[in-house]
């Protein structure tokens, strides 16, 4: 009963807190699972990544009212970055999608960065791509556009790989990529 009770504050302030900005809030309920025994029993991925009930995680709602330090508190924890939301608003949609629809440009290249799928399709079809179109977001269309390469982001702490030549960035961008698609594998396959 206890570890129930717990679960359901966990969901409650955490979506609260992504919705509505509160980082430092967000930071301080995700530091309480991490050493409980619910945690050890239950995961502390589930936290992160729980769902509210209509299937949005706290990293949906982080993107899509664009909280950046919630995001980034968020995706730090573990969040899934290609996970798509249930019969949320937008069904299907992962936080790629929420952020085309919002027009930000600044959580495109963060979600890139971190390994979101420009090509996952949310449940009517639709790419990240085509919904930044539809909402006339041209600068997010073009880092979105399926048919030009893959473009070229960075977390925002690693300022300095603007100075690194092409192949070294291409290098560091390819093992990021695995690095997140390796990570997010062990958490949906635990």
């Amino acid at each position: 009963m206890l570890c129930l009770k717990f679960c359901i504050y966990v969901f409650i302030c955490l979506h609260y807190a992504a919705y509505y900005g509160h980082s430092h809030s967000l930071q301080a309920i995700l530091s309480v699972p991490r050493t409980s025994h619910v945690a050890l029993s239950w995961g502390f991925a589930r936290f992160v990544n729980i769902r509210d009930g209509k299937g949005a995680s706290p990293l949906h709602l982080a993107a899509r009212q664009k909280h950046p330090h919630c995001m980034h508190t968020l995706l730090d924890n573990g969040a899934l970055v290609c996970a798509s939301t249930g019969g949320y608003s937008f069904p299907g949609s992962t936080p790629l999608h929420l952020a085309a629809r919002g027009g930000s440009v600044d959580f495109i290249r963060e979600l890139l960065a971190w390994g979101a799928d420009r090509h996952q399709r949310d449940s009517s079809g639709r790419i990240p791509y085509t919904v930044a179109l539809k909402y006339k977001h041209g600068a997010c269309a073009a880092l979105l556009n399926p048919s030009s390469t893959e473009p070229l982001v960075w977390p925002s702490p690693l300022k300095f790989i603007s100075e690194l030549n092409q192949q070294a960035k291409a290098l560091l961008e390819q093992a990021l990529m695995e690095a997140n698609r390796e990570l997010n594998h062990l958490i949906l396959f635990r």
